[in-house]
């Protein structure tokens, strides 16, 4: 019923400009009902706009019927005046796939013209578009039956109908029909086997099957009996049987394809690759084949095999964008970027707005260095993006480098995107604004590093870690009051956080204020954690403003063991040698400092600790921007 409106329509448009055998009036009465029927549409309920279509569609009914009596009345002239028009409405209407149009147009068509064996055709296909099996197999029975079966695919067309149906005897019925007409007829052969198969007729397939090979030596025969003893569960004489066709035609990729799939059954993958592999040496183009490959070797993660594969089948297809999509992060992942790049860009032209596309194109460009670009890409994905937040974080660390490389260049866009930005993203609020914290405290700007913290606290996901940091900025402008309330808040709500009381314990030590509560709190942090690096440094540099340097030095080492990467932990150790007097190893720790500073502020402080030792060669990293 649903499709009843563009009958209607059609029919209208037939009635209206093809056929003369209405008058005038009659024509705008169909006009003037169609128009009230569609306007009656707009403002009527779902089930009064479909009693209003059915109504039009039975006028229109009887008009044609009309159309069709008197033309019939008007003798031979009439009639193929008409049936002309129709047939063109009719196959116009097909070829748009209207097919209940173009169905109901060549029904009316055999009113005139009942014996007509091509429009019968025609109007079968129809119907079988349709889904009006039953209609089809009526008008399809009664051609072969007027034919003889001259016509070997009606009758493969009239078995499927008759399977699609369930009415298994007919449609072999009709197999072996076409048999005795079409001998040779290997789709009758093989849909005729199936059909046994199904019914677990084995032997009877077997034979069939066989005989057609006589009769024909092709290969398609040795495939099927294959695929029957597969139904069979004989797995075996399966496999002998698919390698007995891949010799009668090498090009057969359907075997190579059942072949694959027995080992992927068995989960033998290796296997499974070799068949495909082979097969392709020969028909390295055979998309099933190499489609599956690639499928395969993605799915078992054997990356270094698939991509000359993935390349071919890309190549190929260019439409399948999901795998060029795989074969550019195959690329990435080679490290070979300029190809990765092309890839994406080609994707992009398809889809420019594509926000996994954008991204992977702007980590391309981050890893070439290609800043600009990065930023360029980055900052096309739209905000409503599930990749926007990642995408703006992206954006930050880039400005942050180029800041390192160009303060005066960049340095405002850096502050202006990570205060815009974070203001309009809840969930980068508290992140850029720790940047920009960081940002300020290497300018040694502490009070508006505070200031961007402090604007923070207590939101979202504010933490204790963020707690330390700002407590560090205080105690920078001398604000150890300030500081230890924070950290002080911590241990209220725990007083056994090893943090909490190693800041503390430090921070007294830094400012050489009762050394021995200090010690004690230390302490108190080892024994919750035993293996901190961190809190072993300030045990160890405990130790050395008490003057027990042995006992310094080996707590120092431990701690250095523990966070190799701390630039506190190096400077300590350096300091102590060079207290020692053991230059190399004070060079050694001081390199490992300066390589590790991540603020110039950090690197200006080991400088000014470390001065006096010479002739210190230092590495690229800690070179003076």
């Amino acid at each position: 019923m649903f499709k009843i409106l563009p009958m209607i329509l059609s029919f209208a448009l037939i009635l209206l400009a093809g056929c003369g055998a209405l008058q005038n009036q009659e024509k705008e009465d169909v006009a003037g009902q169609m128009v009230g029927a569609s306007l009656e549409g707009k403002v009527l309920n779902k089930q009064e706009q479909q009693s209003q279509l059915v109504e039009a569609f039975k006028v229109l009914d009887e008009r044609m019927k009309k159309m069709v009596v008197t033309a019939k009345e008007g003798g031979k002239e009439a009639i193929e005046f008409l049936a002309s028009d129709l047939f063109l409405k009719a196959n116009d209407s097909s070829m748009r796939g209207d097919s209940h149009t173009a169905a109901y147009l060549y029904k009316q068509l055999l009113e005139l013209k009942p014996n007509d064996y091509y429009v019968k055709k025609k109007y079968a296909v129809e119907l079988i578009r349709l889904g009006s099996l039953v209609e089809a197999k009526l008008v399809l029975g009664d051609i072969l039956k007027e034919t003889n079966f001259n016509e070997e695919t009606l009758g493969l067309i009239l078995g499927g109908v008759h399977t699609a149906l369930n009415e298994t005897d007919e449609a072999q019925v009709v197999y072996k029909n076409v048999l005795k007409v079409h001998p040779s007829s290997e789709e009758a052969c093989v849909f005729l086997a199936k059909s046994y198969t199904l019914e677990k007729k084995y032997s009877k397939a077997h034979s069939l099957l066989k005989g057609c090979a006589k009769k024909d030596s092709k290969p398609i025969f040795t495939y099927y009996q294959a695929k029957v003893y597969l139904r069979q569960k004989k797995t075996k004489a399966a496999e002998n049987l698919l390698r007995i066709t891949l010799k009668q035609d090498p090009s057969y990729y359907q075997a190579a394809m059942a072949l694959g799939l027995m080992q992927e059954e068995k989960e033998n993958v290796k296997g499974a690759v070799e068949i495909y592999e082979a097969f392709l040496k020969g028909n390295p183009r055979s998309f099933p084949v190499l489609s599956r490959m690639v499928q395969v070797l993605f799915a078992n993660e054997m990356f270094e095999k698939v991509l000359p594969y993935a390349e071919l089948l890309s190549s190929l297809d260019q439409s399948d964008l999901n795998l060029r999509v795989r074969l550019g992060i195959l690329y990435t992942d080679a490290k070979m970027f300029d190809k990765a790049i092309g890839v994406f860009k080609e994707i992009l032209a398809a889809v420019p707005t594509s926000d996994k596309v954008l991204y992977y194109l702007g980590s391309l460009y981050q890893q070439t260095s290609n800043f600009e670009k990065a930023l360029d890409s980055f900052n096309k994905i739209n905000e409503e993006s599930s990749l926007y937040v990642d995408s703006s974080m992206q954006i930050a660390q880039i400005l942050q480098s180029l800041v390192q490389a160009n303060d005066k260049e960049w340095s405002e866009k850096y502050k202006d995107f990570l205060t815009q930005r974070g203001g309009s993203v809840e969930a980068l609020k508290i992140e850029f604004q720790m940047m920009l914290a960081t940002y300020f405290e290497g300018l040694k700007e502490y009070p508006r590093a505070i200031a961007s913290i402090e604007k923070v606290r207590h939101q979202g996901d504010y933490s204790e870690g963020h707690d330390y940091y700002l407590a560090s900025l205080y105690e920078k402008v001398n604000d150890f009051r300030k500081a230890r309330s924070i950290v002080q808040e911590i241990l209220e709500k725990n007083p056994k956080n090893a943090h909490a009381l190693n800041f503390l314990g430090y921070s007294m030590l830094e400012n050489n204020e009762d050394l021995e509560k200090a010690y004690s709190l230390i302490r108190k942090a080892i024994e919750l954690k035993p293996n901190d690096g961190y809190i072993r440094d300030s045990l160890g540099w405990y130790y050395y403003k008490t003057g027990q340097v042995d006992k310094a030095l080996k707590e120092l080492e431990r701690a250095f063991e523990l966070v190799e990467s701390d630039v506190v932990i190096a400077k300590h150790l350096a300091i102590i040698y060079k207290d020692l007097k053991k230059y190399d190893k004070a060079k050694k720790f001081f390199v490992e400092a300066l390589k590790n500073c991540k603020l110039e502020s950090e690197r200006r402080d080991v400088l000014k600790e470390l001065g006096g030792l010479q002739d210190i060669r230092l590495p690229a990293s800690s070179s003076s921007p």
